[in-house]
């Protein structure tokens, strides 16, 4: 699992090699949370073709269902809980790989 794309406090986009994940965060004024979800086969190839557009589109459309309080776009396509572990492992490496860089 590699972290290939991100924008700071919105999603970060994983890829265990051909499965992508979107780790997206929901912000209200007092709570956050964060959902893990697999990307279908359609947002892949949307992503290989118009790049990180597509998943800031993607990622738009999930937040303001959310904040709508539709949430059945999100639940329906969690990570199961040994994906969302590489995430963070990946996730982790990357911030570690980071810190290197910039000392």
């Amino acid at each position: 699992m590699t972290l290939i794309d991100f924008e700071a406090q919105a999603w970060e986009l994983y890829q265990d090699y051909d499965h992508y994940y979107l780790s997206i965060s929901v912000h209200f004024s007092s709570v956050d949370s964060c959902w893990d979800l697999v990307l279908d086969q359609e947002e892949v190839q949307s992503y290989e073709h118009r790049g990180r557009a597509s998943i800031k589109k993607l990622a738009d459309s999930l937040l303001e269902a959310a904040h709508k309080g539709d949430y059945s776009g999100m639940e329906s396509r969690l990570a199961k809980p040994y994906e969302r572990y590489a995430m963070q492992k990946a996730f982790k490496r990357w911030k570690e790989m980071k810190a290197e860089i910039s000392a």
